[in-house]
Order: structure tokens, then sequence, then C-alpha cells
């Protein structure tokens, strides 16, 4: 089992939380998953995306419900809506980040991920 330290801050108190391979692994899909969702979102909040019926970020939190979210007996829904959250607020504090050349390979990399997730 390989275990990840990760510095996280509850108010301004820094603490230390230790991981296992598996929940740093949720984490991480969370902030891929989540993360392309959100900046889906943005680009099209921009203008730099078509907007379809339902947002990205709607589509994946369907996608994450359907997935089995028990790896060996644990849940680890929570670590993936953590690093979702984690990533989101990253994209909100940088906005201008995502111009239209950003906001296309973000639709190119959503595209691919619902592709692979369709296919399952």
């Amino acid at each position: 089992m390989v275990v990840l330290a990760v510095t996280v801050h509850a108010g301004d108190v820094p603490g230390l939380v230790t991981l296992t391979q598996d929940q740093a692994q949720a984490r991480q899909f969370g902030i891929f998953f989540g993360g392309t969702a959100s900046q889906y979102d943005l680009c099209v909040k921009k203008g730099f995306l078509a907007a379809g019926s339902q947002s990205a970020e709607e589509i994946a939190k369907a996608f994450l419900v359907k997935m089995p979210v028990l790896n060996k007996g644990q849940d680890l829904s929570a670590y993936v809506q953590d690093g979702w959250d984690t990533i989101k607020k990253e994209i909100s504090e940088d906005e201008s980040f995502y111009t239209q050349e950003k906001c296309a390979g973000v639709g190119k990399q959503w595209a691919k991920m619902m592709a692979t997730m369709r296919a399952k």
C-alpha cells in the first residue's frame, strides 16, 4: 500500500491528511474528470464552446452516480468530490486563462472523455 501525505487547510490552521493510494487516485480522478467538466462549462459561459441540453457538470455528476464507488469495500466518492471541488475553485480563480484556444483543447478532451464513458 502506498501512502500519500497532503497538506490541507481548515480555516487558517494547516493540517496533514494521509491518503491511501486508492484515495489519492480517486481525488486525482475528481480533479481530471470533474475539472474538465467545469472547464467545459466555463468555456460555454464565455461563448467559446457550444452548450448542450445539459451542462458538462450535470453530465459528469450523472456518470459519477452510475459508476461503482466501492473499491475494496471503501466508498471513495468523497475523495472524487474533494478533487473536483479543489480544481473547480482554482478554475474560478483564473477564468482569464481560458481563451478560445485553450477552450478548443478543453472541448476536444471533453469529447474524448464522453466517448470513453459511453463505451463503458
